[in-house]
């Protein structure tokens, strides 16, 4: 019966700085472990982590497209969230136009042309 060859060849991997000891291992996944916590809390703390809706024009005080009113109401913590965004110097009106434009998956917008992309 043939002999089972070894999985590592110790010929072709001379080198013994290429193995790391279960004591280096453990350190390395948990800094991988702490790595991924800190982007989901910071993915948390960012409440629209994708792109603005894009913003139309002024023209003379008056913003290119057509606008509509919207009034309603919202989860108290959404409301948190959006408040966070005011404060952060984001005005409302574009907050609800860029969480719409991409729950509705990002369509073209009034004032935007269609030779425009």
């Amino acid at each position: 019966m043939p002999r089972k060859r070894s999985a590592i060849d110790p010929d072709r991997l001379p080198d013994s700085s290429l193995f790391v000891t279960r004591e280096e291992f453990n350190q390395c996944m948990a800094s991988l472990q702490e790595q991924i916590l800190l982007l989901k809390n910071q993915h948390l703390n960012d409440p629209l982590p994708l792109p603005d809706a894009p913003r139309p024009r002024i023209f003379h005080k008056k913003k290119e497209g057509k606008r509509e009113k919207l009034a309603t109401t919202v989860d108290a913590n959404l409301f948190e969230l959006v408040k966070q965004r005011q404060q952060a110097g984001q005005q409302l009106s574009h907050i609800i136009d860029s969480c719409i434009w991409h729950f509705f998956g990002r369509p073209k917008l009034s004032f935007q042309s269609d030779d425009n992309d």
